[in-house]
């Protein structure tokens, strides 16, 4: 490295204020900062970033990030925000990492975590999502799991790892479906949106129609996420799967159901 670079490097960490396991504000020195960086980079097969970052913030956590777990593929599915600037540049990642399963009477957990692998971004075609990454435990029915994930920028910044919600192996899927004689017509397939009040969503494919849950305990289909407004359904149920209730001017009972749309 040229003394330039470490200097951008030192300007750089002397703008980010950290924060350690006590919660209290630290600083980080550039050499930490690059090492942070470059070994978060080296992880997932990206190429070590010499130059300091000019922008002086850590990029921001994805609050819609959610991943649902499926025991027959032993595949993660990985929902983000498809906005974001990692998603639209050649050497932007997201890293995930998921902790060994557990229990699912189990309400917490410390880690240590496992790389499940990078999403990777692209200038010329940007990535979408969702996403699929293969797990690094092998997923059981009914085991909960807690993920995580980071998210990586061209220019060598690294975010804070962030949490999904926490979920159950097979219990909210990766696809649902929706069927049934509707009016308005919101039959199609809906795969997973990101997370929503602790929660994951589904969007319809054409992004019409959301399947949400209001926190509480009911499950709704709208057209806009988190407000059912005049006609939307509704499932009084902690449950996804199964019969929507109509609610005037919508008419006709909606059933969700696993997987694609028959």
């Amino acid at each position: 490295m040229s003394e330039a670079e470490q200097g951008a490097w030192a300007t750089y960490a002397a703008a980010i204020i950290m924060q350690n396991r006590l919660g209290e504000s630290m600083y980080l020195t550039g050499f930490n900062h690059f090492l942070r960086s470059n070994a978060a980079r080296l992880s997932i097969g990206g190429a070590i970033v010499e130059a300091g970052p000019t922008t002086l913030t850590l990029p921001g956590a994805d609050s819609t990030l959610a991943i649902a777990a499926d025991n027959g593929t032993q595949l993660l599915t990985v929902a983000f925000d498809d906005t974001q600037d990692w998603c639209k540049e050649t050497g932007g990642f997201l890293s995930v990492e998921m902790g060994m399963p557990q229990l699912h009477t189990r309400n917490y957990f410390g880690g240590p975590y496992r790389n499940a692998g990078a999403l990777l971004g692209n200038t010329a075609v940007p990535i979408t999502s969702p996403q699929t990454v293969v797990a690094p435990f092998t997923l059981v029915a009914d085991q909960k799991i807690w993920t995580r994930a980071a998210i990586i920028l061209a220019d060598g910044r690294l975010s804070n790892k962030f949490a999904a919600p926490v979920s159950i192996v097979g219990g909210l899927l990766p696809l649902y479906s929706v069927t049934g004689t509707l009016s308005p017509d919101a039959v199609c397939n809906y795969p997973l949106g990101g997370a929503f009040n602790g929660k994951a969503y589904y969007k319809r494919s054409d992004g019409a129609y959301f399947i949400w849950w209001d926190g509480t305990d009911t499950w709704y289909i709208s057209v806009v996420l988190g407000t059912p407004g005049a006609g939307h359904w509704l499932r009084n149920d902690p449950a996804i799967i199964g019969v929507f209730t109509a609610v005037a001017p919508n008419t006709g009972d909606a059933t969700v159901g696993a997987g694609e749309h028959p």
